[in-house]
């Protein structure tokens, strides 16, 4: 049933009803793992696919309707699914899906040119809003409609080069339709329902959900959607001055029905700060993006709605199925994409996971964090279906056994029914084991960098954003964070003591070494690498001598931090050897030197206020003499990427990143480059994902750039040409050298992808240009 208008005030308070209801559902007991086929529907093959997988010895099967089948397809599919042997489910991949403007202006937007005539072209859309904004100082200069014919079209604007074009498309099936089309959708099931009802062997549903970064910037077209949206901002803000204030509105709005009008013209710092109305019945209104809550108040509004529509669907379910399970299958994330907001990642129902076959190189790290998160959040993830990538079945076996490791009690593979391989099966029926429970050790996120994931006897090494663990900077060589910890024991008369604790993980990249810590309280201490084994501590007073090396060591039993005796040595012998060199250019040496010594006498004094301080001098030498640049691909001059990536595992924190939906021949960035020292240099690009494309690079003088170029080169981005990787998706990659002088440069770089159709992805993290001898190894930095 559609939801009024004037009922729409209860609908939060029902919706909490309807989830702790569901949340009561008893779930059958699992009496061993689950190893099982997902198939496509094909009603004139169905009943023989059936025998065919009882003969190979499946023992359950995950049927997939890619669209919900006439009422006589209807009773033959059950009639075949319970004349077998098998168990088995339905999978509903059909959820009806809507038309909706597209807020995306990070993926659809064309710089000017110098004709201001432009070819449109944007798969999947019927009709474009086109704004047109400067480029160096972004308002609103035009806003106009365009149609276009089988997603193309061509129109004259009359505008420079200086301005950039923004596109806004009405795509199809850009959002699921949970108005409208869910109405339709919904009553068809039920009456298949009521026509047949399964029962033999049925073991549940599985609802796919669809929802992704762009599904969740559209704005359907559907009036019932409208009506509904209308609604909801009335009960959120009964009072306009309210909405006014949340949106941060330039204008006053009169009316609730004005408001329900606005699109917005940016999302995820791209785009204009502005909300319009495409029929221009409201005026433009100029706003602060930073401080406005629409885009949270829209996708409230999606989320609450999804959540009824699930909730309800799994009521009707369960009144003609009653024992049958009810999961939401969504899409492993795509390593490419932005990140999806949080509560759509998780609808407070059971959920499984698909791992598409294009995405393979990508399973394990997927998975392993998802358990992760789940396990942090007490609710692990069960069911896994991934799609048969071929005829690999050794690679298939690994994975299915790294799943069962990982605690998942269901897999599925989603094969070809025509095309099920024997062989392979019958391989992966034999190396299916037990599954069991992971034990987890997270490092901060922001040192993912800096490690790599593995599995040490204590656990899985994962990166995490717990933010109990908090890094400790000890230098380039020596890693290490901290946690806290409270300690709950008895006394001498059996009185509950709590105490806090810190512990230390400390590792290096390679070797090992003894280091020496300085500590501030006197508890016992205990230290034991992540393979389980005992490391001796050496405790003289307040210094605690130890060896640590590859395998991450943890030290317990600190009440406040210490701090590294080792890393100072380092430091003073580092500052000595680089003052040896001369003097830095464009620096004094002797200032350099007399604050460092001012940090060293302070620390001396007082170990735990001057450590800081020596570590902040120390990075200050190597700063005045390092002989390479390093810049963040983010910081770019100009840039024809999308939009800038938040990742916390990334240098800086961000990535310059792009996914555009719009055929495309090259994008851009610019970075000026100061060198010191006359000298041959090498061009490095560290960049995130399956590397494709070429960059084009070239070297000029910012005072002339339309000269020609000092030095230029073309570089294929492929990960066999990547010297080192971090954070198991990053790969340091060298694109020429130049043999250039002391001076200011810019450094231009232009990737051109390979493939000819869009959706074109590019990442990159970190330019490095260094001299000869001095190679990128992982996220800070390198040593020389």
């Amino acid at each position: 049933m559609r939801v009024r208008i004037g009922t729409l005030a209860r609908v939060s308070v029902l919706l909490l009803l309807f989830a702790l209801a569901d949340a009561q559902t008893p779930t059958p007991a699992e009496s061993k793992p689950t190893l099982g086929v997902a198939i496509d529907y094909i009603p004139e093959t169905f009943s023989e696919t059936l025998v065919r997988l009882e003969t190979l010895g499946m023992e359950e099967v995950i049927v997939r309707l890619a669209e919900l089948p006439t009422p006589e397809h209807w009773d033959a599919l059950v009639q075949a699914a319970e004349n077998s042997g098998l168990r088995w489910q339905l999978w509903l991949s059909n959820l009806p899906r809507a038309d909706g403007w597209q807020v995306a202006p990070e993926r659809y937007r064309m710089a000017g040119n110098p004709d201001g005539v432009y070819t449109i072209q944007i798969p999947d859309a019927t009709r474009t809003l086109l704004a047109v904004s400067p480029r160096e100082t972004p308002f609103l200069r035009l806003q106009t409609t365009l149609e276009l014919s089988n997603g193309r079209a061509i129109t004259a604007i009359g505008d420079t080069a200086e301005s950039v074009l923004l596109l806004y498309p009405l795509r199809r099936n850009a959002l699921p339709d949970l108005w409208d089309g869910w109405d339709a959708y919904r009553d068809t099931l039920l009456s298949l329902l009521q026509r047949r009802t399964p029962k033999t062997h049925f073991r549940g549903w599985i609802v796919q959900s669809d929802w992704d970064v762009l599904s969740l910037s559209a704005f359907p077209i559907s009036p019932l959607a409208h009506a509904e949206w209308l609604a909801f901002l009335k009960t959120r803000y009964p009072d306009l001055t309210d909405l006014e204030r949340a949106w941060d509105v330039s204008v006053k709005l009169e009316r609730h029905e004005q408001a329900a009008r606005l699109i917005p013209l940016w999302r995820e710092g791209r785009g204009l700060p502005m909300l319009v109305a495409l029929d221009g019945s409201v005026k433009p209104q100029e706003l602060n993006s930073n401080r406005s809550r629409f885009w949270d108040d829209w996708q409230a509004f999606l989320l609450e709605r999804w959540r009824g529509v699930l909730s309800g669907l799994r009521r009707a379910l369960h009144t003609h199925t009653p024992n049958s399970e009810f999961l939401v299958l969504q899409t492993a994330p795509n390593p490419a994409e932005l990140p999806t907001p949080e509560a759509f990642t998780d609808p407070q129902l059971p959920t499984g996971w698909l791992l598409p076959a294009d995405q393979r190189d990508a399973w394990r790290t997927r998975l392993l964090i998802e358990t992760q998160r789940r396990e942090r959040i007490g609710v692990p993830l069960q069911t896994v279906l991934l799609e048969w990538a071929g005829d690999d079945t050794e690679r298939a076996s690994l994975f299915q056994t790294f799943a069962r490791n990982m605690g998942i009690e269901r897999i599925y593979w989603l094969v070809d029914a025509q095309r099920i391989p024997e062989a392979a099966w019958q391989a992966l029926r034999q190396t299916d084991t037990l599954p069991d429970t992971p034990a987890f050790q997270p490092f901060p996120i922001t040192m993912w960098g800096l490690t790599q994931i593995r599995q040490y006897r204590s656990g899985w090494w994962l990166p995490s954003e717990q933010s109990d663990l908090q890094p400790l900077l000890w230098g380039f060589e020596i890693h290490g964070f901290q946690r806290g910890a409270e300690i709950r024991a008895l006394d001498a008369q059996g009185n509950l003591q709590i105490t806090r604790q810190l512990e230390l993980c400390l590792w290096v990249d390679e070797g090992e070494r003894e280091i020496t810590l300085r500590r501030f309280d006197r508890a016992p201490l205990t230290a034991f690498d992540l393979d389980g084994n005992p490391v001796q501590l050496d405790v003289r007073g307040d210094r605690v001598r130890l060896r640590i090396g590859t395998v991450p060591v943890r030290i317990r039993g600190f009440q406040s931090e210490p701090v590294c005796e080792t890393s100072v040595e380092q430091w003073v012998a580092r500052v000595d050897a680089l003052l040896k060199r001369g003097n830095p250019t464009g620096q004094d040496a002797a200032v350099l030197k007399f604050n460092f010594d001012n940090a060293l006498s302070v620390y001396r004094r007082t170990p735990m206020q001057g450590f800081g301080l020596v570590r902040t001098n120390w990075f200050e030498f190597e700063r005045a003499y390092q002989s390479y640049r390093w810049i963040e691909a983010e910081n770019a001059r100009l840039h024809e990427f999308g939009t800038i990536r938040r990742d916390k595992a990334m240098s800086g924190g961000a990535t310059l990143w792009l996914r555009t939906m719009m055929p495309i021949e090259s994008v851009s960035a610019t970075y000026n480059l100061a060198l010191r020292e006359t000298q041959t240099y090498t061009i490095w690009l560290a960049v995130r994902g399956a590397p494709t494309g070429t960059v084009e690079w070239q070297i000029v003088q910012p005072a002339d750039t339309e000269a020609k170029p000092i030095a230029e080169g073309v570089a294929l981005l492929s990960a066999e040409r990547a010297v080192s990787r971090y954070a198991d998706q990053c790969f340091w990659i060298p694109l020429g050298n130049a043999p250039l002088k002391s001076g200011d440069y810019q450094l231009r770089l232009r990737w051109k992808p390979d493939a000819q159709q869009p959706p074109h992805y590019a990442e990159w993290d970190v330019i490095l240009v260094a001299p000869a001898g001095v190679q990128p190894k992982n996220v800070l930095p390198p040593i020389y």
